[in-house]
């Protein structure tokens, strides 16, 4: 059975099963690295610039990609429709939205996060 054609719902399932268990042996293999939680704790936050520097750098990649290449296929592909894609353009734009919108409250709480904690 190819994932190709997994559910959609299984799909993600998958891939968040997938990174919680990444997330976890990699935090396992730095606390063990760097001898313990506290250790592990004070280089996580000495590394908070370059880590939102980072991220920063992997969301303008992911817009560029995105806008230059993705969307206009996209598009294309939804205005074959037999409205001429008016209604499935607006779930598309309703959901760049949201996907803006969930990066903009991951980065504020992080922020809050590095701020002290609410």
């Amino acid at each position: 059975m190819k994932p190709t054609r997994w559910p959609s719902l299984l799909l993600a399932l998958a891939v968040l099963i997938a990174m919680f268990l990444l997330s976890g042996i990699i935090l396992v293999i730095s606390v063990r690295l760097l001898g313990g939680l506290e250790a592990h704790h004070s280089v996580w936050q000495a590394a908070w610039p370059w880590l939102l520097a980072w991220r920063l750098n992997l969301y303008a990649a992911l817009a560029l990609v995105w806008w230059r290449k993705v969307r206009p296929r996209a598009v294309a592909w939804l205005r074959r429709d037999y409205d001429d894609g008016r209604q499935a353009l607006a779930k598309l734009r309703r959901l760049e939205a949201m996907a803006l919108g969930i990066l903009v409250l991951i980065e504020v709480t992080n922020l809050i996060n590095r701020l002290g904690g609410a």
